[in-house]
């Protein structure tokens, strides 16, 4: 693999905006998941430094490294058709960007240097024009890194600044940070992200490796003790209510949307809401977990403007497969319209040992989307376990922490990713953070003793939080929300 594109793609790329496949490929409008999962973007938490840096490291997973980025850094995530992290200047004209990804050497006995010696070799073969504005030995987590500056001409005229920053991660394996930076910003930018690099932590990938598959083995023993047992422990007799709210200017709570939780023995069936559960037979009358979501979202801060939503996961008490189904319909006074997804894993069988999950989202607007599939991976988790996924924990007396890693599928983004989970215990029951996928901040969930749900964060500061049903009624109408 060679080290980053020629400098004239680079030069090019300082005038134009960089733009994640990931983020540009979600629907417009508004997006719901229930409690099973989120996937915005966003950077770490931006709490203001001497050093102009975040306080909390932004966490590159994929890549094996953690970095303190700039205050008010823009982060993207890009898989295209490797993962690469990118960072820029968090206003309209950024004077900077910087992409990260992995290289491995395309020969033995590299290093830092020698990567940016040929990298530069290969420009003047090319008859690339630039000037070196820099090239030095650096200390990077430890390690022997190497770093260049180059000055390079634009096409339209001025000049650009270009660097890369090669930091060892393994033998012949390397972090590449990409770096462009508007010529009148040279000084000060090149300021700030040396330090934020400065800052940089970096797990060797064999390391990395090994403890990715300790994680997954833990999670799998995890996932073999959840019994049919366990599952209808779980049931509840009592609806659970959870109000949704965004922190606001002055410590308020900005309230946003509600939903209630059921979550009862029920029939594969019934995941079809329009179905009698007494005319259900054969297959449809398969016993197992039933957990139905209600919920509603106020749009843009307009009590006229709404999403409903009603859910339904279905799995049996065997866990070999599973059943779910999402109707939502948005209003806006007098118009509406409505959507759906529906999902099936699929039971494994002689034919197909490994099982599929098949999701089919469609609205009214356009025609049903082919189904999208997936094969499922071990340590999965189903949705209806996610909504109860504090019950089927470990939670012993001798249970303090535990780390460890499984799949489960994002609904919001339609994609399933691997998590890392970290369950811990609190003076008042038990806390969950969860990674998903490359995410660069964690859900944080919190449960009282019994494992229920009381609290979640999402990684864009929004929160559900449990609440009185009465009370949420009496909350909702105080502020003039619509509530049922």
């Amino acid at each position: 693999m060679r080290l980053p594109r020629p400098v004239a793609l680079l030069a090019s790329a300082l005038v134009c905006v960089l733009s994640s496949p990931e983020a540009d490929a979600r629907a417009p409008g508004p997006r719901f998941s229930a409690l099973s999962g989120v996937a915005a973007i966003d950077p770490p938490a931006a709490t203001t430094t001497d050093d102009g840096l975040a306080a909390t490291p932004l966490e590159a997973e994929l890549l094996g490294f953690a970095l303190r980025v700039p205050n008010g850094t823009a982060v993207r995530i890009e898989r295209n058709p490797t993962t690469s992290y990118l960072l820029s200047e968090g206003t309209d004209t950024p004077s900077w960007r910087v992409r990260i990804a992995a290289l491995t050497a395309s020969r033995a006995g590299t290093s830092p240097n020698s990567q940016c010696e040929d990298y530069l070799a290969e420009l003047r073969r090319k008859d690339q024009k630039f000037d070196i504005l820099s090239d030095e030995p650096r200390r990077i987590a430890g390690r022997d890194a190497h770093q260049i500056y180059l000055g390079v001409p634009l096409d339209g005229g001025g000049r650009g600044v270009m660097g890369l920053l090669v930091v060892p991660s393994g033998p012949d394996s390397y972090l590449v940070s990409s770096i462009l930076i508007v010529d009148g910003a040279y000084a000060s930018a090149r300021a700030l992200l040396d330090r934020s690099f400065a800052t940089m932590s970096v797990r060797d990938t064999m390391q990395a490796r090994l403890e990715n598959s300790d994680l997954l083995v833990r999670g799998a023993e995890i996932v073999a003790r959840i019994s049919p047992e366990a599952l209808r422990a779980t049931i509840d007799p009592l609806p659970r209510s959870y109000r949704m709210w965004r922190p606001i200017e002055n410590g308020e709570k900005k309230d946003f949307g509600y939903m209630v939780v059921r979550v009862r023995e029920g029939m594969q069936g019934e995941v079809d809401a329009s179905k009698d559960p007494k005319s259900l037979k054969g297959e449809e009358a398969t016993s197992g977990l039933l957990a139905m979501i209600d919920a509603r979202i106020v749009i843009n801060d307009d009590p006229t403007h709404t999403l409903d939503a009603q859910s339904r996961y279905f799995m049996p008490w065997d866990r070999a497969s599973e059943s779910w189904s999402i109707r939502s319909t948005e209003r806006h006074k007098r118009a509406s319209r409505s959507s759906a997804q529906t999902g099936i894993r699929f039971a494994p069988t002689a034919g197909a040992p490994r099982p599929k999950l098949q999701v089919i989202s469609s609205s009214r607007d356009e025609k049903t989307r082919e189904p999208q599939e997936w094969v499922v991976p071990p340590v999965y988790l189903s949705q209806v376990e996610l909504i109860v996924l504090g019950e089927l924990l470990p939670r012993e007396p001798t249970a303090d922490s535990i780390e460890f890693r499984d799949y489960a599928f994002d609904q919001r983004d339609q994609k399933l990713p691997q998590r890392r989970e970290s369950w811990s215990r609190t003076p008042n029951g038990w806390r969950l953070e969860t990674q998903q996928g490359a995410a660069p901040v964690r859900i944080v969930q919190e449960f009282d003793a019994r494992g229920k749900r009381v609290r979640r964060t999402d990684i864009d500061g929004s929160v559900t939080e449990l609440i009185e049903l009465e009370d949420l009624r009496k909350l909702w109408k105080s502020k003039g929300l619509p509530v049922d």
